[in-house]
């Protein structure tokens, strides 16, 4: 396909992504295919004929762990780059565009597909005024980091298909769209003032963070792992502090229990509160606490003190009513609580 060239002078005084104060400004194509043949198993490279006296390149250089990174304005230019095994590379497009030839296959790269990944295998390109950034970095690394997110059992062979194809990565959905732009910032971070300041980029592993935002951009279905994860997580979260609750309530039987303390001590509100004591136990939890009580008091009447009495026992539950009290209790376990008593007493001698 031939690119129809646009002239677009003010896309050279666009910033580059890092380093912009730094940029390497070369006119010589020859002396800059030579130095990019240091980076690329670079086969071709040159300016777009009828854009030879025109030629530009404007670009500065980092790197971050084992990724080292490029980002640049250039000319209309094309050429050809070889298989590199087991090494990715991506381009990322600011403006312009560009088109991409990898066999039979043809790639279209602009700001609403603006990712180009190859997985080590070699492709012819061109591009027309185009601003972005190029990186290299290890094909086995980006599995590794869609394993560690996938969590515990998942293998590498699961990802492998994903990591296998050259693609494009559109800003077709809201998803990616996140993903891209985060991706740019995190790129940018190389130039961050403050990391310039001491040696803490290299403690960073702003690497790390770049590869497994290339594993989600890569394996959607991580997101939908994740997310699944992180609701198992908050309902494992909610399930503790409920139990939490509930052993309070046990320990404080004797005491005084308002639904306001509940609240507070669970930070369930009261409606969550009132839906999580049905859903568990089929009642509202100041029911659940009348039935604890009432069930403390039966422990206390089967094994009562010399001196206990129904009355009094009620009394350390919270019953200040006897005779509600006697009602509640023969309506729970079936017989009267000094008839409770009274057998307990003869059995115990």
């Amino acid at each position: 396909m031939l690119l129809i060239p646009t002239e677009a002078p003010h896309v050279a005084r666009l910033p580059l992504l890092f380093h912009d104060e730094f940029a390497q400004v070369d006119r010589d194509p020859e002396i800059l295919a030579g130095r990019l043949a240091l980076h690329y198993a670079l086969l071709d490279f040159g300016p777009r004929p009828g854009y030879e006296r025109s030629f530009l390149h404007r670009s500065s250089s980092a790197v971050a762990g084992d990724m080292a990174f490029s980002c640049g304005y250039l000319s209309p230019i094309q050429g050809s780059v070889d298989d590199r095994e087991g090494v990715g590379s991506i381009n990322l497009c600011c403006s312009g565009d560009g088109v991409y030839h990898l066999g039979r296959q043809e790639l279209h790269i602009n700001t609403d597909q603006p990712l180009f990944f190859s997985p080590g295998l070699g492709y012819r390109y061109s591009v027309n005024y185009f601003n972005g950034a190029a990186f290299h970095f290890d094909l086995r690394r980006l599995r590794e980091a869609a394993v560690a997110i996938a969590g515990l059992g998942a293998s590498s062979r699961r990802f492998a298909g994903r990591f296998e194809v050259p693609r494009m990565i559109a800003m077709d959905e809201a998803r990616q769209q996140r993903l891209l732009r985060l991706l740019r910032r995190e790129i940018a971070l190389l130039d961050d003032p403050l990391l310039q300041e001491g040696p803490e980029l290299s403690h960073l592993a702003i690497d790390d963070l770049i590869y497994r935002t290339l594993a989600l951009l890569f394996c959607p279905e991580l997101a939908v792992s994740a997310e699944a994860d992180g609701r198992r997580s908050r309902s494992a979260l909610r399930e503790r502090h409920f139990e939490e609750l509930l052993e309070w309530v046990r320990a404080h039987l004797t005491e005084p229990i308002r639904l306001t303390a509940l609240e507070q001590r669970s930070g369930y509100s009261r409606r969550s509160l009132q839906l999580a004591f049905q859903q568990r136990f089929g009642c509202g939890p100041m029911q659940w606490v009348r039935r604890q009580r009432l069930e403390q008091a039966r422990q206390a009447l089967l094994q009562p003190g010399a001196t206990d009495s129904v009355s009094e026992i009620a009394a350390r539950y919270g019953f200040r009513n006897l005779s509600m009290f006697s009602r509640d209790f023969s309506s729970h376990f079936g017989l009267r609580p000094s008839e409770l008593l009274r057998d307990a007493r003869r059995q115990n001698g």
